[in-house]
């Protein structure tokens, strides 16, 4: 994009006319300034109101209220400002593809904490812990019965009913259900893969103490994870088929896999400009437009790993990625790393853009 405003050549002065106001509405001047600000120049925008059918004096003056308006001119200093960020981040981008080493996600089978600190947790790059979890007695008792068993006749939160929305993901506090945990494990037993119900950490502030009994069976990570007062870190169970869309989180996390696999794919957080980013952390990415492999035009390079029952993938901030069951499953995901986690405090970036 041009580095001054577009304009159209031998405007004339600007000003308003009661013919204009009466024949344009706010939706059609929101449109103008979309299109210019997504760098078409005024003459097609011209051109696409003159197909919209608005005589051409409207026309004239609308470019001109549109091309002169002081707040238009400030957006695009603001939009010439992030292009530069925009193009700043690609150099990680071309940087990174030089490196075959960062083109999959690294496995660690032993890694010292101050290793994983320095490789992974300060570079914000990926890693698959394998077996550092082997040991938690989870390992061996966290089934659906043994689930069921503990919390008795209780009451469970679940994301309930998802499949009635595509945007289940954005919407999720709509689809939150208190039931009896009899009725969720019913419905596991059946075994039928699907992606209407699933209990995720959304559902944590209900399930707290419900799934209380569950923590003794958490084991430790020493030096990577710091213990928390009250609690360690958040259940995830559902069947095969469950599907959280490609998005980001505000803080680094570590996803235990319990019970069952899962495929994850990830975008490095410098690759955000392709990733359709058009409300607070989601993307309009579906899974499947998003293949595993290097970069394409308009497209990022996206990794992907699958997690076995004792892997701990980290997460690292601001990474996209996209969670696809592949078995019934359960897990853990943590944020109580042992060095500091609290991203979100100028995190501003909640609404459509």
């Amino acid at each position: 994009m041009a580095a001054n405003p577009p304009t159209l050549s031998g405007l004339a002065p600007l000003r308003l006319s009661t013919q204009s106001a009466s024949v344009m509405t706010e939706e059609l001047r929101a449109e103008i300034a979309d299109r210019l600000l997504q760098g078409q120049v005024p003459d097609d925008v011209s051109r696409w109101l003159s197909i919209k059918g608005l005589a051409p004096q409207i026309i004239r003056e609308e470019m001109n209220i549109a091309t002169r308006d002081p707040f238009y001119r400030g957006t695009i200093r603001l939009q010439q400002r992030q292009l530069k960020r925009d193009w700043q981040l690609s150099l990680f981008r071309r940087l990174v593809e030089l490196d075959p080493a960062q083109q999959a996600v690294p496995v660690e089978t032993a890694i010292a904490p101050e290793d994983f600190r320095s490789r992974y947790y300060a570079a914000n790059r990926p890693a698959l812990l394998k077996g550092v979890i082997d040991d938690w007695p989870a390992m061996m008792k966290w089934s659906l019965d043994y689930i069921e068993g503990l919390v008795s006749d209780g009451t469970v939160s679940v994301q309930w009913g998802r499949e009635a929305d595509p945007d289940y993901e954005r919407s999720k506090a709509a689809f939150k259900r208190i039931m009896p945990f009899a009725t969720v494990a019913e419905r596991l037993r059946s075994g039928e893969p699907s992606n209407d119900y699933y209990v995720t950490a959304s559902n944590d502030d209900e399930n707290d103490a419900l799934l209380a009994p569950l923590w003794k069976d958490i084991g430790s990570l020493p030096g990577i994870l710091a213990p928390e007062k009250e609690r360690d870190g958040f259940f995830w169970m559902g069947p095969q088929g469950t599907i959280t869309p490609f998005h980001h989180d505000l803080t680094n996390n570590l996803l235990c896999q319990i019970a069952g696999r899962k495929r994850v794919k990830l975008v490095a957080s410098w690759d955000a400009e392709l990733m359709k980013n058009d409300r607070h952390c989601f993307s309009q990415w579906q899974g499947e437009e998003l293949p595993a492999g290097p970069p394409k035009k308009n497209k990022p390079r996206v990794l992907e790993v699958v997690l076995e029952p004792g892997d701990a993938l980290f997460l690292p901030v601001g990474w996209w990625h996209h969670v696809e069951a592949l078995d019934f499953t359960i897990g853990m995901s943590f944020t109580n790393f042992a060095w500091p986690n609290d991203h979100a405090e100028d995190y501003r970036a909640f609404g459509n853009f």
